[in-house]
């Protein structure tokens, strides 16, 4: 049965959104990779000049995820599919990607508060025991030029169906409680917003806070196997038996 929001292309609201905000923004129905598209043209001349560039398709036929990892393809138009790709000043700290894996979790927390977001590290966004989106931090350079692409892939209206252990956040949504389309705008304002605030820090090693603040939503996965205790300013996690490098995971 046909439903209101068999029309809904997410990559193509998300464009609209972009346009709006006056940003540099591409849009394709099928791309192989946002990252290789936006690798491919980081520094090109017509956008060496931007700030920030964002790719966002309806599907991938290559789509990556860390290291080896893919991204698998749910319905076409169902997902948020992006790479966001910000010019740097300089080189980013490691600690980077903890701070953006934060700036997730803190976007779709505050849009959607009354479902259980919380984050497996180093990259994955979880609401309950089902993952819901993932990230791809990678940088990029030409001579002096250093282009940081954070590449986020989300599931919005449903989840690969070969993947058992995903979900989508139209699924954990109480019936009382719709995808509405400023849902949708306020999250990815938000997101914006908290990732520009993440480079920013990532100049200093991690306060206090930050650390505090992540390890509470780390130790909200309810598959973590052993809690996290505490997390020393440069990213360094530790448990009760064993230190753990974020980069390592």
């Amino acid at each position: 049965m046909d439903t209101p929001l068999d029309d809904i292309r997410i990559g193509r609201v998300s464009h609209e959104w972009a346009q709006v905000q006056k940003l540099k923004t591409f849009h394709f129905p099928v791309v192989d990779s946002t990252n290789t598209k936006a690798k491919a043209e980081a520094f090109m001349a017509d956008t060496l000049s931007e700030h920030l560039i964002v790719y966002f398709a309806e599907a991938q036929s290559s789509g990556r995820g860390r290291g080896t990892h893919t991204w698998s393809n749910a319905n076409p138009g169902s997902q948020l599919l992006s790479t966001w790709s910000f010019m740097l000043q300089d080189h980013v700290q490691p600690i980077l990607s903890p701070l953006v894996g934060l700036a997730l979790f803190k976007a779709a927390n505050g849009t959607w508060p009354f479902l259980n977001f919380n984050l497996k590290a180093p990259n994955d966004l979880y609401i309950n025991d089902k993952k819901v989106g993932g990230l791809l931090i990678e940088t990029v350079s030409q001579g002096d030029d250093i282009r940081l692409l954070i590449g986020l892939g989300l599931n919005v209206l449903s989840a690969p169906s070969d993947v058992p252990t995903a979900t989508c956040i139209l699924h954990q949504l109480p019936k009382v409680a719709p995808l509405l389309a400023q849902d949708w705008i306020t999250f990815l304002e938000r997101f914006l917003f908290e990732v520009s605030i993440a480079i920013q820090m990532a100049a200093e090693p991690l306060d206090t806070t930050t650390c505090l603040t992540l390890i509470h939503t780390l130790n909200k996965h309810p598959l973590l196997t052993e809690k996290y205790t505490a997390m020393d300013s440069e990213g360094n996690l530790k448990t009760a038996t064993k230190t753990i490098n974020w980069f390592e995971l």
